[in-house]
C-alpha cells in the first residue's frame, strides 16, 4: 500500500499547482491534487466508497481536503445510498397533512425550527426518521393519532379502571395468591426484586 508520500509522489506530474499549497491542517505538508476513492461517513460506524472524488491530499498528515463541488458529488453519494428524502419530498409530506413547519415538528418530538432546516436543505433527517415519515405518509391516520398523542388517552382509561392493586395482580398473577406482596409493589415500585424474588 503506497503511502502519502509516495502516493503525491506518483501524481507529481498531474498534479495542478496553485498558489498555497501548505496544508491548513497541519501547517507543514504539501498539498497534492488527484483523485481517488473518497471514503464518507454515513453515521454509525458505517462508510460508503465514492469512487473517483478530486481531492486535496497532505503528504505530511494524510488529511483529506474536497473542493465545493466534489462535496457535493460525495453528498449527493450519501442522499442516494440512505434513501434521504429531499427538501421537496419533505415539503410534499407536511402538505399532505395539512400543518406548517412548527406543527409537524412539535407533532414529530422535534425541535421548533428543525422541519424548517430540514426542507431548507440546511439539515437533514436521520435515515430512521426519513423511514418514519414514509410510513406515517403511506398510513396519514398514524400521524393524526401521533399529532394527538393518542396514547395518553389509554393511559388515563387503564389507569382510572384498575386500583393499584388489581393493576399489580393483572401484571403478576402467579404472586394473586399473596396480596400482601401485592401491595408492596403497588405502593413501593423501588422494592420489585425484593418482593418478585422473596421465596414464597
Amino acid at each position: 500500500m503506497k503511502t502519502a508520500v509516495a502516493t503525491c509522489d506518483f501524481h507529481t506530474k498531474n498534479m495542478k499547482t496553485t498558489k498555497n499549497s501548505l496544508c491548513p491542517c497541519c501547517g507543514e505538508g504539501t498539498l497534492c491534487s488527484f483523485s481517488r476513492d473518497y471514503l464518507a461517513k454515513i453515521g454509525e460506524g458505517q462508510t460508503i466508497k465514492v469512487p473517483n472524488v478530486q481531492m486535496e491530499v497532505c503528504d505530511k498528515c494524510g488529511e483529506e481536503i474536497l473542493s465545493l463541488e466534489a462535496a457535493r458529488d460525495v453528498d449527493a453519494a450519501i442522499a442516494e445510498y440512505t434513501d434521504r428524502l429531499t427538501p421537496k419530498e419533505l415539503t410534499a409530506i407536511r402538505e399532505e397533512f395539512g400543518v406548517d413547519q412548527t406543527e409537524i415538528s412539535e407533532a414529530l418530538g422535534l425541535g421548533g425550527k428543525t422541519y424548517h432546516r430540514w426542507e431548507k436543505g440546511n439539515q437533514y433527517p436521520s435515515r430512521s426518521m426519513g423511514y418514519y415519515l414514509r410510513i406515517l405518509r403511506e398510513y396519514p391516520e398514524v400521524f393524526a393519532w401521533l399529532r394527538a398523542r393518542g396514547w395518553q388517552a389509554r393511559n388515563r382509561v387503564t389507569t382510572s379502571e384498575k386500583s393499584p392493586l388489581a393493576d399489580m395482580q393483572s401484571r403478576f398473577p402467579t404472586l394473586a395468591a399473596y396480596p400482601s406482596r401485592l401491595n408492596s409493589l403497588a405502593t413501593d415500585r423501588r422494592n420489585y426484586a425484593t418482593v418478585l424474588f422473596a421465596k414464597i
